[in-house]
């Protein structure tokens, strides 16, 4: 008894060199058994020593919590792209439970986390599949948030972190899913790009993690200026990682583009949110050289339909783009495609057919809808104007100063070669945007997003052709009196008198030139008024807007050519009968001042166009105030101001105001989109 007494001793004493209680750290995560019956717990692996004693199965060890951590944060350093550590990929799965609306196993996702192609840009485009079957349902949330300010609210609300000790990079992020990506896209929910594959990419991928930041601080600051710093430098840090990565290796490089050109896509196509001033147009020419690159890579393979459906993104993303450019800025065709060469996603000789139009089918893009070709011909009419207008600004100028040496006035020629060469290429537009055909409606695939319904792709398709078509009768008169054949007496010239005009128009040809174009503009607004202020579609209506609502010009009989004397009501208790008879002696009619004509224009009575014109008026204030709440305020509270201005001095009788040249005036060119 003795011997075993002291041989426990020894081993007592054996285990207590091996095993320092006071020095181990203390654990409170023991196994599931041993925490129910608040045993100690060795925590070893496969099971504990409690239940091998025991002879029973360890149940194991619930999984610790992921805290995101500031602590030990680095920066990646210049020529590294690596993935962001596991609290990331943590919150990239909450994201991914708030949007979805159901459980996502964390074992699960980490090992669906990195998508199998190369690139993991796979859902740029709607697959077979896709369009096939009915679209997804759009977020599903107890309350849908309205607006930014509500939508941060929500955020606020549904975490369980204190508010101090939220990390603002998060905030940020899940404010961008929450709300930024869908004002960044005609369309919302799992098919769009700009949620789902940058919700695949933003935790791997340094760029686009603080593309995303940047873009939901710029927003923010519309509401709260100490976002302001803070947009500009998560932009800044996405410059950093976006163009001071060397690539190494064709492949790595070939891997790399597609993610970098959606890198280039979302921080230069805002950087008018941080600084209207700020037009982008350097990340614009570096996306055209980026996709140019691509298409080069392609050429030597042949390419699947994901490919196919990846070109038609990336093309008709900048193809919008150069569009809202193309509007103010001058020097950005050598970088942008042909004059007159439409744009169209690149196919190898063993690629199948597009995915956007199989089997007559038509899927919707974020940013062009359902006809880009339409966006397209509205582009090249912008650079047209822009370059005949500077050209024809520029021969003023010139002969101005010829007429100033000459001592005598010189008539600018009307027929010059550069006006002759402009007003052929406008009608050349003008006669491709009559002709171009949109989709059918039951073609038409719908996006799932039930803010955006397909006819609202075909009715802002049809604006923008209105809104082209306007914009060329309004620089180029002559084109317009072939459409509209008006003499001064008011009745059609005998050589048109036949023509009824285009009939995509619904507007009458029978009366003057000034008439049709007012005309035109209204029914332009009229279009943009069965869109409702909650469609998707409300980040691509600003350029239409502004071209639309600026040719709202009043009649000049009803505009004051000089100020006059307006009579003053006054009492006279002892005359009651003053105003019953004005031509008595003494009575109202000896005031009424004897130079004023009875028959001048500003006494009409008010007609049904200057009321149209009023009501389409104040439709433009009220939408563009409401986009400033919906949309990034800064391009739009420049656009409200450009298209007062246009009205004032219109108003005030000068003539030829061209809402393009006040804004080149105020220096009011911005990303109107």
């Amino acid at each position: 008894m003795q011997t075993t007494i002291g041989s426990t001793g020894k081993e007592a004493s054996c285990e207590a060199k091996v095993f320092n209680a006071r020095r181990a750290p203390k654990s409170r995560n023991g196994c599931l058994r041993c925490k129910a019956k608040r045993l100690k717990c060795d925590e070893s692996k496969p099971g504990c020593q409690q239940c091998t004693r025991k002879n029973v199965a360890c149940p194991g060890y619930k999984s610790k919590a992921l805290v995101w951590s500031t602590k030990h944060e680095k920066m990646l350093v210049p020529g590294q792209e690596a993935p962001f550590s596991a609290p990331s990929t943590t919150l990239a799965i909450n994201l991914t439970e708030a949007i979805s609306g159901s459980k996502v196993d964390p074992m699960v996702e980490a090992t669906d986390s990195r998508p199998e192609s190369k690139d993991g840009l796979e859902d740029l485009g709607p697959t077979p599949e896709a369009q096939s079957a009915p679209g997804p349902a759009p977020r599903q949330d107890s309350n849908p948030p309205t607006d930014s300010l509500s939508a941060i609210r929500q955020q606020l609300h549904r975490s369980t972190v204190p508010e101090f000790l939220l990390h603002l990079p998060t905030m940020l992020v899940e404010y961008y899913f929450s709300y930024v990506c869908q004002i960044f896209s005609s369309f919302d929910g799992t098919l769009n790009p700009f949620r789902s594959t940058v919700g695949r990419l933003w935790d791997g991928s340094a760029p686009i993690y603080y593309a995303i930041q940047s873009m939901a601080a710029a927003y923010l600051a519309n509401h709260f200026p100490r976002m302001l710093p803070v947009g500009v430098q998560m932009q800044r840090e996405t410059y950093r990682c976006l163009y001071q990565l060397p690539h190494g290796g064709s492949k790595a490089a070939g891997e790399n583009l597609d993610k970098t050109l959606l890198t280039v896509l979302l921080v230069g196509q805002t950087t008018a949110w941080h600084d209207p001033k700020d037009l982008g147009l350097v990340h614009l020419k570096t996306a055209k050289r980026l996709n140019r690159r691509r298409l080069e890579q392609q050429q030597t393979a042949v390419i699947d339909n994901r490919a196919c459906r990846q070109n038609e993104f990336f093309e008709q993303c900048i193809l919008y783009w150069d569009m809202l450019a193309g509007f103010v800025e001058d020097d950005i065709d050598e970088f942008g495609f042909g004059e007159f060469e439409l744009t169209e996603p690149y196919t190898s000789p063993g690629a199948e057919s597009s995915s956007s139009e199989e089997n007559g089918q038509v899927f919707p893009h974020p940013w062009t809808g359902v006809a880009p070709k339409v966006q397209k011909l509205f582009a090249q009419v912008g650079r047209v104007i822009r370059r005949y207008r500077k050209s024809a600004a520029q021969d003023a100028a010139s002969i101005n100063l010829l007429s100033m040496d000459l001592g005598f006035d010189i008539d600018f020629p009307q027929d010059s070669l550069a006006t002759l060469e402009a007003t052929a290429k406008a009608q050349a537009l003008e006669e491709e945007l009559l002709a171009v055909e949109l989709p059918l409606p039951s073609n038409l695939v719908d996006a799932g997003d039930e803010n955006t319904p397909v006819q609202q792709y075909l009715i802002l398709a049809e604006a923008y052709r209105c809104a082209a078509l306007l914009e060329i009768y309004r620089v180029f008169p002559t084109i317009l009196n072939k459409r509209v054949p008006y003499t001064n007496n008011g009745f059609p010239s005998s050589d048109m008198a036949g023509d009824e005009g285009p009939d995509i128009l619904p507007i009458p040809t029978s009366q003057s030139p000034d008439d049709f174009l007012v005309s035109l503009a209204i029914h332009t607004i009229s279009l943009l008024e069965k869109l409702p202020p909650t469609s998707g579609t409300r980040c691509l209506q600003p350029i239409v807007l502004i071209a639309a609502a600026s040719e709202l010009r009043y009649p000049l009989s009803s505009l004051p050519s000089f100020s006059l004397p307006l009579p003053t009501p006054f009492s006279n208790s002892a005359n009651p009968n003053l105003f019953a008879n004005p031509s008595a002696p003494g009575n109202i009619g000896d005031h009424l001042p004897t130079y004023m004509p009875a028959s001048s224009s500003i006494f009409n009575s008010l007609t049904n166009r200057e009321v149209d014109i009023a009501a389409a008026r104040r439709f433009a204030t009220t939408r563009l105030q409401e986009f400033q709440l919906s949309l990034p305020a800064k391009p739009i509270l420049r656009a409200e101001g450009l298209v007062r201005e246009t009205w004032r001095r219109g108003d005030e009788g000068q003539e030829g105001v061209f809402w393009m040249d006040v804004m080149d005036e105020m220096g009011w060119g911005t990303i109107y989109g």
